[in-house]
C-alpha cells in the first residue's frame, strides 16, 4: 500500500491533505477531477491562452507572443 493522505471537512466539502512529495506546483492554483472506478484522480490544469487574447493579440504583428507554460511533471503511478 502506497502513501496515504489526510481528509478534512470544509462546509459541505471535503479537502484532502497531501504528503508533500505529492504537491503540485507553487503556480498551480487548480487541479481536474475525476473518477476511475474507485480512484479520484487529481491532474494538473494546463493553462492556455484563450482564444480571444489571441486574436487580439494576433492583431498587433509587432507584439510578440508568450511562451506555453512548461509542461507538467506526470504525478506517481498507483497501479
Amino acid at each position: 500500500m502506497g502513501d496515504r493522505a489526510k481528509l478534512l471537512k470544509s462546509g459541505d466539502s471535503q479537502t484532502v491533505q497531501l504528503p508533500r512529495k505529492y504537491h503540485f506546483g507553487e503556480e498551480q492554483e487548480e487541479v481536474a477531477i475525476h473518477r476511475e472506478g474507485h480512484r479520484v484522480i487529481l491532474e494538473p490544469v494546463k493553462r492556455t491562452w484563450s482564444k480571444r487574447f489571441l486574436d487580439v493579440l494576433g492583431s498587433a504583428p509587432d507584439f510578440p507572443y508568450p511562451d506555453e507554460p512548461p509542461p507538467v511533471e506526470p504525478g506517481p503511478d498507483f497501479d
